[in-house]
């Protein structure tokens, strides 16, 4: 095949894997409050509401886990197929099985499915790019899934969320998610791939892009789950932040990911990533202090989430570049490992230090954990510098 092409064939898989993931994040986004409020109509405690959708984290976790086996043996197309069909069923069943087990297992099921999609298009995507491409396309494939994300609770404000409608109407949302992977079936990576040794073995050969990975998988989360409650609790609010907050948060996630993509291809990722967690971890700080007011917080939310979502952007970026081949998918299954257990974590620490203060204890938890980051990233950079060749 020719070179122009086989150029023509990247792009085309490129738009595929984008809308791809954007009909799976909006399906996700519609899914996650659609499942918390019908719970709470059938009067299911808080606490059983969270441990129900939560668990959707370790099917995640175990899909990565399995990813690369699944591959290897099916292929990259059949894998994220069958993920996609996975989750779409399990969301369906969920509305007509009762019981707290049944609704565990199937978000269990219901996160498998996903975590194979999200796992293997994001390796795929990454075996098709040019390094010289490689950020803006993956900022592409983020403000995809981020916009669909936002997008998707528009589905309960027009159907409500007491009748099937939804539910048919987010399944129906997945299997249509599948048809622009149809199309790629003579642009696929070959099968043969590495398996996964440990699940953290990116913390000690990629420190960076682990450090990065786990950053975004902490503090994403904590942010749409516990602002809205705080903007409840603290007093004279105003109160329609509890809800305009999260939309704030997700258009800036996908407005600002592409231009900072190209920030990043002409200063340098590194130097990038470290700027854009240090602004945004402040903007996202300070937003406890502006309840009381309303365009302030909402633009601190678009600014800090947008740039601290950026980091995710380039820490894949930069992982499709570090790790090539057989190694990518792998690679990428330890990537997101890392973020769904953060995702697990960051809320319950997030949420002690909240307990602990509710005007300071958010800020403190965002400004370690940014902290901690720019240490690795620092630290990383002077290893780099000693171990170059002269």
């Amino acid at each position: 095949m020719s070179e122009p092409n086989i150029e023509t064939e990247k792009k085309r898989a490129l738009i595929a894997i984008v809308i791809s993931s954007f009909g799976l994040g909006m399906a996700f986004g519609g899914y996650i409050p659609l499942v918390a409020l019908w719970l709470e109509s059938k009067q299911i405690s808080f606490s059983n509401i969270g441990l129900i959708t939560g668990s959707a984290s370790f099917g995640v976790v175990i899909s990565a886990y399995f990813s690369p086996k699944i591959v290897s043996t099916f292929g990259y197309l059949k894998g994220a197929v069958f993920g996609l069909s996975l989750a779409a069923l399990a969301s369906l069943a969920f509305r007509f099985l009762e019981g707290d087990w049944f609704w565990i297992l199937l978000r269990i099921i219901s996160g498998l499915g996903f975590g194979l999609h999200w796992v293997i298009t994001e390796a795929w995507l990454g075996q098709i790019v040019s390094d010289k491409n490689r950020t803006k396309a993956m900022s592409l494939y983020t403000s995809s899934m981020a916009l669909g994300f936002s997008g998707g609770p528009v589905i309960i404000w027009f159907t409500g969320f007491l009748e099937m409608t939804p539910f048919f109407l987010i399944t129906l949302i997945q299997f249509i998610s599948i048809t622009p992977l149809l199309t790629l079936n003579n642009i696929q990576p070959e099968k043969i791939v590495d398996s996964i040794n440990s699940p953290f073995f990116l913390t000690s050969s990629a420190p960076t892009i682990a450090a990065g990975c786990i950053l975004v998988g902490l503090i994403d989360l904590s942010l749409i789950s516990l602002v809205p409650a705080l903007v409840n609790r603290a007093t004279h609010s105003v109160h329609d932040l509890a809800f305009l907050l999260p939309i704030a948060a997700g258009v800036g996630t996908f407005l600002l990911q592409y231009p900072i993509a190209l920030i990043a291809d002409r200063y340098g990722k590194r130097v990038t990533a470290n700027l854009a967690t240090v602004i945004g971890i402040l903007c996202c700080a300070a937003i406890p202090f502006f309840f009381d007011y309303l365009i302030m917080p909402l633009m601190l939310a678009f600014f800090g989430c947008g740039l601290i979502y950026s980091i995710y952007t380039i820490s894949l970026s930069r992982l499709s570049e570090r790790f090539k081949g057989n190694q990518l998918i792998a690679a990428n299954a330890s990537f997101i490992i890392l973020f769904d257990i953060s995702s697990i974590v960051g809320p319950l620490f997030a949420g002690t230090l909240i307990d602990w203060s509710l005007k300071f204890g958010l800020s403190l938890f965002l400004i370690s954990t940014g902290s901690l980051y720019l240490l690795i990233s620092t630290i990383r950079a002077a290893q780099e510098k000693t171990i170059a060749p002269k």
